[in-house]
């Protein structure tokens, strides 16, 4: 079985990429690289992938008969699939800690509540308009979480768990990151796309500051609660854009 180092050597500039896809999506090959780092960049990245599968389910869904209210619905599925339900999965555990319950009613609530709105909003897309959405979806909220992490303390992460926790990004990778997502979600929604994009930042400074008042700093599920945020507010404003 090829060693870390080797992995290193075969990949070269991509082997950020790889520790990324093991750490933040279903993927779980090479193995070798799961004590690595993650790379912020990288886990913006892959939300380009994952956006394009979830719209490709989509489409071929409707290419096949289906009722595009369906086709929206199964795109808005493998949309979570593919990033292996770290938001989902992030945002139940972080209502069980403010709770202090597992498996709460309130996160039941709170999820069930998050997917309606979400599948809300992607139905009301015209299929014209998936493209550029879903991938602006997986993109804004793997931007969200970095952003989190870049301004908060580094956090440990869990090895046993797919996350995306990510090491903090500079202040000028941060920045890079920024216009890109910026370009892409204008692309995608309009202009509105910047009051997205800044409430979603607004929202993450704050959860940042209430986990560091509660658990004393970030962690893995509160970087996900970031990452719904993102996606919820690009999906809403995307569905105001085309009613």
């Amino acid at each position: 079985m090829p060693t870390r180092e080797e992995w290193q050597k075969r990949l070269g500039p991509l082997y950020g990429g790889a520790v990324a896809l093991v750490h933040s999506t279903p993927w779980r090959w090479p193995v070798e690289v799961a004590d690595e780092a993650r790379s912020p960049g990288w886990i913006v990245a892959l939300g380009v992938p994952v956006g394009l599968a979830a719209w490709a389910v989509a489409a071929l869904a409707c290419s096949a008969g289906l009722s595009p209210t369906i086709a929206a619905l199964l795109g808005l599925a493998t949309l979570s699939l593919a990033s292996a339900a770290i938001v989902e999965r992030g945002v139940g555990e972080q209502v069980d800690q403010w709770t202090g319950r597992t498996q709460s009613p309130a996160s039941t609530l709170v999820l069930v509540f998050g997917v309606l709105v979400r599948a809300a909003a992607v139905v009301a897309l015209p299929p014209s308009a998936w493209l550029l959405v879903l991938l602006a979806t997986a993109v804004v909220g793997r931007w969200a979480a970095v952003f989190l992490q870049s301004i908060g303390d580094a956090i440990e992460p869990d090895e046993s768990q797919r996350s995306l926790v990510a090491a903090p990004a500079p202040a000028w990778l941060i920045g890079a990151l920024s216009l890109g997502v910026l370009v892409l979600t204008i692309l995608a929604v309009g202009k509105v796309g910047i009051v997205a994009l800044a409430l979603a930042a607004l929202i993450a400074f704050g959860l940042g500051l209430a986990a560091q008042r509660r658990e004393g700093g970030l962690t893995p599920p509160v970087v996900a609660c970031a990452a719904a945020v993102g996606e919820v507010l690009l999906l809403l404003v995307a569905s105001t854009g085309h009613r």
